[in-house]
């Protein structure tokens, strides 16, 4: 195996059991923030909320800067051919929920917030995917991953045309300011973009993201109410969005770049796959919390944005599983 197939497969693992530790933080911080604890658990995140969301995220930022710079030099999105399928997936998986969303929150104070319903956690979606074993091609694993990053590329220059102008000197330099960074750093002979990557990629894997995680995604859930919460026009804009919009922007952009001839499909993928794969991109949070934090003042429209995107992962990671697992190309 090349050397950039040994630094994917090392990557995609991380990712995959990091989808784990993910999960982990956002399970306890929901048992916390419904538990008679609510208040302890509110104020011991409190003052370390900005260092998190601001200082943290620059590093998970600066990564994904990195990931992106990789890509073009030495990854998929080198080869324009390899790249293209992904590449145009990706926005097909970003336009569709974002126009969902924002039809049912045309008015309102989510108006402005139809990017929450855009980015694909790579992590969530990875870790889902590792669930299903050996029964997966790594075709259908490079595609996953290269829309994935696409879809960070895209989000944050939608961050930075759509959000710059309404946040802090501080949050822009934390988000755009360390993705540019990282695009800008040279790469050496000793110190690689690829050696980088490897070195941040674990701390942000397995501690700032569930960081994130635990000081942002507790909410505390009304059951009496849920079911209001759940058709209110924010959480059923980023179910509907994430669930359907995913699914379907991702096969009919991959369908429509193949039949215009702007991409190739791999024959080992089929596009019940892709659609497995778009079904998985559904899972969404860290990216997509950040930006509701920037676009919503509301405590009430960010609870409902959270319940929404817990909501839509579910689904989505049952949906994608049950497509693969039945759909998949490769045999155990």
């Amino acid at each position: 195996m090349n050397r950039l197939g040994l630094f994917l497969t090392r990557f995609i693992k991380t990712e995959s059991s990091s989808g784990i530790a993910l999960v982990t933080a956002c399970v306890i911080a929901l048992a916390f923030a419904n538990s008679p604890l609510r208040d302890s658990y509110e104020s011991f995140f409190s003052p370390f909320h900005d260092f998190i969301n601001e200082g943290l995220m620059a590093i998970f930022f600066f990564l994904v800067g990195l990931e992106i710079k990789r890509e073009f030099v030495e990854g998929e999105f080198k080869n324009p051919k390899n790249a293209a399928l992904p590449v145009i997936a990706a926005i097909g998986g970003m336009a569709l929920p974002a126009i969902i969303f924002a039809a049912l929150n045309s008015s309102g104070s989510a108006s402005s917030a139809w990017a929450v319903a855009m980015p694909t956690d790579i992590a969530l979606a990875l870790g889902a995917l590792a669930l299903l074993g050996s029964r997966i091609d790594s075709s259908l694993k490079i595609f996953l991953l290269t829309l994935a990053i696409a879809d960070d590329l895209f989000s944050i220059v939608i961050l930075g045309i759509f959000y710059s102008s309404g946040i802090s000197a501080i949050k822009i330099a934390s988000t755009i300011g360390a993705v540019l960074l990282a695009l800008a750093l040279p790469s050496g002979k000793k110190i690689t973009t690829t050696r980088l990557i490897n070195w941040i990629h674990p701390y942000s894997a397995f501690i700032i993201i569930p960081l994130f995680a635990l000081a942002n995604i507790g909410v505390y859930i009304d059951f009496s109410s849920l079911k209001e919460i759940i058709l209110s026009p924010i959480a059923s804009g980023l179910i509907f969005g994430r669930v359907i919009g995913k699914i379907v922007g991702i096969t009919l952009f991959a369908w429509l770049a193949i039949q215009l001839k702007f991409a190739i499909k791999p024959a080992s993928l089929s596009f019940k796959e892709i659609a497995g794969a778009g079904a998985l991109a559904g899972m969404g949070l860290t990216v997509s919390l950040f930006i509701a934090d920037l676009a919503l003042t509301s405590t009430q429209d960010l609870a409902q944005v959270k319940v929404g995107l817990i909501v839509a992962a579910l689904i989505s990671a049952i949906l994608g599983l049950s497509i693969l697992r039945k759909y998949s190309n490769k045999s155990d």
